[in-house]
């Protein structure tokens, strides 16, 4: 079984052109992490929610291009998340803006790769 948390950040970033606006402008994100839970162990349900707020203070209201490697994507927050993440054991990450309904997603399953599922 799979828990997971959910959290928004407000964040700047410019992108160099084709990729997007090379302007400085904000968005909304939202995030979701996933870890294992065994239904017959104590939930890691407290760990879980203390680190996604922990991630959520590293990233609400930054400015992208200083916090990340290259370019400001939505597939860098991704490895961002996975690289400072310091809770129980990942298993799958989703950023996306709900404004676009779009997102990237990296899970212990598909790898890169993510799936197309939503929100």
């Amino acid at each position: 079984m799979l828990l997971y948390s959910t959290f928004c950040f407000e964040a700047s970033h410019s992108l160099r052109a084709p990729v997007g606006l090379s302007a400085l402008h904000g968005h909304s994100y939202w995030a979701r992490v996933w870890v294992y839970s065994d239904p017959s162990a104590v939930t890691p349900l407290p760990g879980l929610e203390a680190e996604a707020l922990r991630m959520k203070s590293l990233l609400d209201h930054q400015h992208l291009n200083t916090l990340l490697p290259g370019e400001p994507t939505m597939e860098a927050l991704v490895q961002f998340i996975l690289g400072q993440w310091q809770g129980p054991p990942l298993k799958r990450v989703r950023v996306w803006r709900e404004s676009l309904g779009c997102g990237a997603e990296w899970s212990t399953h598909h790898g890169e790769t993510g799936d197309a599922e939503g929100p």
